[in-house]
């Protein structure tokens, strides 16, 4: 008897502890579907927005379906952060880009998205791609250009990595591609050998060490059609990254060779026989800011501010919604987040941030974006561009710019200074609480009330067999 006890008293401890981790490995995950109306240049986006825990972001492990008539490219990571009822919510999105492969009208059924081993399904739907203008390769003159020995053998396949900048300033960022190019009219009979263990290789030689990186995410090469000096090609794309150096060293991309088979008749006989291609080699000199108390403290880059405000007139107390969104091929993670300070004419408060990193066409963009709640104490016109302004590098000038706020308010009515407004008064309680140190507050939450229930059942537990060990002498 006192065996089946202890027996029963470690079966049950063991499966609430196995509930337990199940429970933590759980996650309630949201999914979004993007644009379902694009051209050919464009990709198709489909999102899953997941709690941020006080685990890394490798724990979550994610599966996004196969689209037929799109390739799977890269998989954006962004941050967002809301304030709702008192408290900031953290989340992470994770966002699959889909390329499409043709033009029309492609109809999607119901499939699945898949995080920590559970499943949520969406609902059918249709996708509509319309042409793109041609994905031709223009001559910039800050581009690298292709070897002349290489233009001679216009008729012959080459290996080619390519920079859209040679001479980028430090913390711009600069995208490497690694394609082989086919003519349109080759006669000969190729095929790919071993690409599983030859690309791998090659793109370890070709990362730059001295840079951050965004990848593309390419799974399989990207075959598309190209025009270069107005000669047609194949594109076969192994790799693709948008790198930010991170200081004025010079990047040597080595020269890369890859394999390839070509069928022939030798003595009456099919065989397939071993051709190397040859890339040339790369130089990549990134240049030094200018002198200046913010270089390496702003991004760089090329950036556009797009903004909204529910209203442009309003009344003194009343709530305004401010949205802006700063979009641009820099690393966008600089951007100063500082908290906005409230004034004797306007009160703001943070309800939102969001920021994220996916790939545009042949380039790499960041977005951030927030949500402002402006409440005005004061009558009068405000010009938001003293309140709202963000600080670059611009690379088009290659001067320090900045981007500010055109929206401009009138405000009407009494200054809220002149009477006491008790429910204005008890929103300003709230206002700040994303600056506070939520691991203070530790018993309120639902993971803390697992972890006592069981410590709790651990010592019941330990008090059995303390009984029954009692009971034996």
């Amino acid at each position: 008897m006192n065996s089946r006890i202890v027996f029963t008293g470690v079966f049950l401890y063991f499966l609430l502890g196995l509930q337990a981790l199940v429970a933590q490995s759980k996650v309630d995950f949201a999914i979004q579907i993007g644009d379902k109306n694009i051209n050919q240049d464009e990709t198709f986006v489909i999102s899953i927005t997941v709690p941020a825990t006080g685990n890394s972001s490798e724990a979550i492990q994610y599966k996004f379906p196969e689209l037929a008539n799109f390739q799977k490219l890269g998989i954006s990571r962004g941050k967002s952060s809301n304030f709702q009822n008192g408290q900031i919510e953290q989340r992470i999105i994770y966002s699959q880009h889909y390329q499409p492969l043709g033009v029309g009208q492609f109809y999607i059924p119901t499939d699945e998205v898949s995080v920590n081993q559970q499943s949520q399904k969406f609902e059918p739907f249709y996708i509509s791609v319309s042409p793109s203008n041609g994905n031709v390769v223009e001559n910039n003159p800050d581009e690298v250009s292709i070897a002349d020995e290489v233009l001679a053998k216009a008729n012959q396949p080459f290996l080619l990595v390519a920079s859209n900048h040679i001479r980028p300033f430090v913390g711009q960022g600069f995208t490497l591609k690694f394609s082989l190019f086919v003519p349109e009219n080759n006669t000969q009979d190729l095929a790919f050998d071993r690409n599983d263990i030859q690309i791998p290789k090659l793109i370890q030689q070709l990362r730059p060490r001295n840079c951050w990186e965004e990848s593309f995410g390419l799974q399989v090469e990207k075959v598309s059609k190209v025009e270069i000096n107005q000669k047609k090609y194949t594109e076969y794309r192994f790799f693709q990254a948008t790198y930010f150096a991170l200081n004025n060293r010079p990047i040597q991309i080595p020269s890369l060779s890859l394999q390839i088979l070509k069928k022939e008749k030798v003595g009456g006989e099919m065989k397939s026989l071993p051709i190397v291609f040859k890339s040339p080699a790369l130089l990549i000199q990134p240049r030094s800011l200018p002198n200046h108390p913010l270089a390496g403290k702003v991004p760089v880059g090329a950036y556009e501010l797009r903004e909204s405000i529910s209203k442009n007139q309003a009344k003194t107390g009343e709530q305004l919604l401010y949205s802006s969104s700063i979009i641009g091929d820099g690393n966008g993670i600089l951007w100063d987040s500082k908290g906005l300070e409230s004034d004797y004419f306007i009160d703001f408060n943070r309800l939102s941030t969001q920021s994220s990193v996916y790939p545009s066409m042949d380039k790499m963009l960041g977005d951030k974006s927030e949500i402002i709640q402006i409440i005005p104490k004061q009558p009068g016109k405000f010009a938001l561009k003293q309140y709202f302004y963000w600080i670059y590098f611009n690379t088009r000038t290659e001067k320090f710019d900045t981007l500010r706020s055109k929206i401009n308010v009138e405000i009407q009515g009494q200054p809220s200074d002149t009477r006491l407004n008790t429910s204005r008064e008890m929103e300003g309680l709230y206002r700040g609480l994303e600056n506070l140190n939520s691991d203070d507050v530790v018993w309120n939450r639902w993971v803390n009330w697992r972890q006592l229930a069981n410590l709790t059942i651990f010592s019941i537990f330990v008090v059995l067999v303390f009984l029954v060990w009692k009971t034996k002498k």
